[in-house]
């Protein structure tokens, strides 16, 4: 199920707040085992992002870097790199040396510019592959809106083939949804943090190294790609308007009233707000303004160079419903409902507590085996209290609740105790109970004796009273004593008698064992008695 986002189930704590922030809601939950649906998933890294318990992360494959070292292959470096590292061009350096040849991604950017000016009519930019994801997968009916042109890495993959020949290609960049969209087109793809760990990996200090710079021919205005409308300021005048869009939610608005709107109009499209400088992968201790600044200060270290002239490639693209689609009928969907208590639309909370924006969602969820009743909090509070309830009502304790004087609440056993009771008078026996004590009841003419618990409801809600029976305990340790007594009384007549031995030791040696052994006969009896309790 899971490809590229990776759950940590000895982390996980069944928290649901992946499930609250994912946009899509592609993460199941099922047998305290929570996964992400890769099918589902658009790849955003929100999931990741938000985890608490760091029970989320994405594949790893870092150390297969090193399979390329000692050959020659290429390197397709995202235009964010200089935002993300100190040492951007030492790094490049370091890479050269070990057989590869550095391109920058904006080259490709800077033809697919090209291609998106060639369009017309309403048409969302596709460099972003997290935006691709959304619409094939919930808004297939949106797809006409994506411009039908590949994103600048794939566009950058067909350059560097066409154009220095089939080498190894490794992409580099902020993004985990590449790692899903170049698996075709590159051999490897990972991001700036796994080039990172990389190097420590490999205990590389990169200050050892010269500033060195990519290779030629270079992007003009694409470098700016990364950042809030980057994209836009690489278009001419083909457009009437352009203007760009992050975040998902607010993405999902805007294709939720699309089909309102009519022009020629070019919108560009990031799900990172901020734009890739803030993809998931990207570093989160420095600011984005900062991470701005960055960018511009090293893209000006960067010399003049060759530019790319009339390159000539097919980077045309089509898009596919992969829209997930459930066949359940309103039947089915009401009787998970009301399984959940949700018998009628004003118990349909929508609180998303349990990750999902509304009730319905979840009842499809549970269907899809994507969710658990148990996740609904007012569900489980409900079976909690009618548990408690039944708890309550059958222990064979006697329990009562009064409030001002007044009992409101008797449970079974107490009602078929009390039953000849009134509760006034009922009352006139407990209220000068203590916190705890015995008390002795008068019942149909039989006094049962009681040890009694008592405390206060919180906020003012009345006192509990908790009567345990033991009349008959009680009754048994006074039998207890009676025999103990008794027997005790025997012991001492048998020893008396004894004394009197020594006067008349030969005419009533016979008679006193006699009776000694008659007295210790009835003590046996006595002990055998209702041993139990001695």
């Amino acid at each position: 199920m899971e490809k590229y986002i990776i759950s940590n189930q000895a982390n996980c704590k069944y928290c649901y707040k992946c499930l609250r922030n994912c946009p899509v809601k592609s993460i199941s939950f099922s047998d305290n085992i929570s996964k992400v649906i890769d099918s589902e998933c658009i790849l955003c890294g929100k999931c990741i992002e938000v985890c608490p318990q760091d029970a989320k992360n994405y594949l790893f494959e870092y150390e297969r870097l090193k399979d390329f070292f000692g050959k020659k292959f290429f390197v397709s470096i995202a235009p964010s790199f200089f935002s993300y590292f100190d040492e951007p061009f030492k790094i490049i350096s370091y890479l050269k040396k070990n057989g590869a040849i550095i391109s920058e991604t904006s080259v490709g950017a800077e033809l697919v510019s090209k291609e998106y000016e060639k369009l017309s009519g309403i048409k969302i930019s596709t460099a972003c592959p997290v935006v691709v994801n959304l619409v094939e997968k919930y808004y297939p009916e949106k797809i006409k809106y994506l411009s039908p042109v590949v994103s600048p890495a794939i566009a950058h993959a067909r350059f560097l083939k066409q154009y220095f020949g089939n080498y190894p290609l490794v992409f580099i960049g902020p993004c985990i949804a590449k790692k899903r969209e170049l698996e075709k087109e590159y051999d490897l793809v990972l991001t700036f943090e796994e080039l990172e760990k990389f190097l420590e990996s490999e205990n590389i200090d990169i200050l050892d190294f010269e500033d060195d710079f990519p290779q030629e021919p270079y992007p003009k205005l694409a470098r700016f790609y990364p950042i809030s409308g980057g994209i836009l300021k690489t278009l001419g005048e083909t457009f009437d308007q352009v203007f760009n869009i992050e975040g998902v939610k607010n993405i999902k608005d805007f294709l939720d009233r699309v089909d309102d709107i009519d022009g020629n109009y070019f919108v560009e499209m990031s799900a990172c707000i901020g734009g890739c400088i803030e993809g998931p992968a990207s570093r989160k201790d420095i600011s984005q303004l900062e991470k701005r600044i960055r960018l511009s200060q090293n893209i000006k270290k960067i010399p003049e160079g060759k530019t790319i002239e009339n390159v000539e490639l097919d980077l045309k693209r089509k898009f596919k419903d992969k829209k997930h689609y459930y066949n359940y009928t309103e039947q089915q969907i009401q009787e998970v409902l009301f399984s959940i208590g949700k018998t009628d639309k004003s118990k349909e909370l929508n609180c998303s507590a349990c990750g999902y924006d509304t009730c319905r969602e979840k009842a499809i969820a549970v269907l899809e085996k994507k969710a658990e009743k148990e996740m609904c909090i007012t569900y489980l509070i409900d079976k909690v209290s009618t548990v408690s309830n039944m708890v309550v009502e059958e222990t064979p304790n006697l329990i009562l609740i009064v409030k001002d004087g007044n009992i409101n609440y008797k449970n079974k056993a107490a009602r078929l105790t009390f039953m000849s009771l009134s509760n006034k008078k009922l009352w006139e026996f407990l209220k000068d109970v203590e916190q705890s004590g015995f008390k002795e009841i008068a019942v149909n003419s039989k006094n049962l004796k009681f040890f009694v618990k008592r405390f206060n409801l919180p906020e003012d809600s009345g006192e509990v009273f908790i009567l345990t029976d033991v009349t008959k305990e009680l009754e048994q340790e006074e039998r207890v004593k009676i025999i103990k007594k008794h027997t005790i009384e025997k012991i001492e007549e048998v020893l008396n008698k004894q004394m009197l031995l020594a006067q008349e030791i030969a005419s009533l040696l016979g008679e006193s064992i006699a009776e000694t052994k008659s007295h210790f006969t009835e003590f046996k009896r006595y002990m055998e008695e209702e041993n139990d309790y001695l």
